[in-house]
């Protein structure tokens, strides 16, 4: 394969590596705020509609090679096309500042509480800017590292913590707790909609079977994260669960074996950092493509500046403390997800079928 292609299996590795990095977020303790004991379970219910999206995905991406951005123009008209592009160019943006809020706050709670927050995200911006350099080729084979480390590291917390599920925090599940994993879904899909935005650095090299390896990916992302709500509701319970901010890393606090290692937290936060990474380079190599798109002077090379540049206001400015970043991520980001995630590509491939037929 030629060095600046990228295979849907790259594309794939990258996405799960972008994807933890809310799924730590928002999964455990928000999903058992809503769906209580049957929180989660809550990822398999997501799955039809991540399935779905993934069909979407491949049909609108047919005939071209210049990712979502294209396949709007194609379905909608230049002018429409261009307009929706850049929505989700703000979206990515919005996004991408939050992202790299949550990076500085996280360490600053952590580890240096002292520290100004800008060090942070400039250090975080810096990193993300210099992984997008090279281009999606580079990153997709940088991505394949991170995605088989952010793996093993999961496998490890999941197999040493499951030691501490109490199954009582689980079951027993009747048919009048549908309701409440029902409500605990929109959260799970609001963590899955990032994955619209690896369609659409582009181009991807696709070949025979890529679409039923995307779906059989996306079933084993849904199954692995509902392993993830399970081990972390199970040690804790959704009562407790959902008055914490990361479930997941308090989890891996209590795991470790006595007299070899103990309080492993801190590289497990080390290599979460490594899936915050991945995500800011995403949103930033997505956000280059849409702002090349529509402005065509914009080289390759310059466009990753403004895009930066952007977020780092965005950090700064929109989200001046915890509080409002927490404020925003939970409305504003939850159903942003959800229309511009699940609802637009579905409306937009529905337009263009309409638009073949005439």
């Amino acid at each position: 394969m030629d060095s600046k292609t990228v295979s849907v299996r790259q594309m794939l590795a990258v996405t799960f590596a972008a994807l933890l990095s809310p799924a730590v977020r928002v999964l455990p303790g928000h999903t058992a705020a809503l769906g209580g004991t049957g929180a989660w379970l809550s990822t398999l219910a997501a799955l039809p509609a991540a399935l779905l999206l993934c069909l979407i995905v491949f049909a609108l991406l047919r005939g071209g090679e210049d990712g979502l951005t294209g396949a709007f123009r194609r379905a909608l008209g230049e002018r429409a096309g261009r307009v929706l592009t850049l929505i989700y160019l703000l979206w990515g943006l919005f996004l991408l500042s939050a992202q790299a809020r949550l990076f500085g706050l996280r360490f600053l709670t952590t580890s240096y509480r002292d520290a100004p927050l800008p060090l942070f995200l400039l250090a975080a911006l810096g990193v993300t800017l210099w992984l997008a350099w090279r281009g999606m080729a580079a990153f997709a084979r940088t991505g394949q590292i991170f995605a088989i480390a952010l793996a093993v590291g999961l496998g490890v917390a999941l197999v040493l913590g499951v030691v501490h599920v109490h199954p009582g925090n689980l079951l027993p599940l009747w048919f009048d707790d549908v309701p409440s994993v029902l409500r605990a879904t929109p959260a799970a899909l609001s963590v899955l909609s990032y994955g619209i935005f690896a369609a659409f650095p582009g181009p991807v090299t696709a070949r025979n079977g890529d679409r039923r390896r995307a779906l059989g990916w996306t079933v084993k992302l849904c199954l692995a994260l509902t392993a993830l709500q399970a081990v972390c509701l199970g040690s804790f319970g959704p009562g407790l669960a959902a008055r914490m901010d990361t479930p997941f890393f308090m989890m891996v606090k209590g795991i470790g074996v006595s007299g070899a290692f103990a309080r492993v937290e801190s590289g497990f936060i080390a290599l979460w950092a490594v899936s915050d990474l991945a995500l800011m380079t995403l949103l930033t190599l997505a956000c280059r493509k849409m702002l090349c798109t529509l402005l065509p002077a914009c080289g390759r090379l310059s466009a990753p500046w403004p895009v930066a540049a952007g977020a780092l206001a965005g950090a700064l400015f929109l989200f001046p403390d915890a509080f409002t970043l927490e404020k925003w991520m939970a409305a504003a980001g939850e159903w942003g997800g959800l229309i511009l995630g699940f609802a637009v590509p579905a409306a937009v491939l529905g337009v263009y079928v309409l638009r073949q037929r005439k």
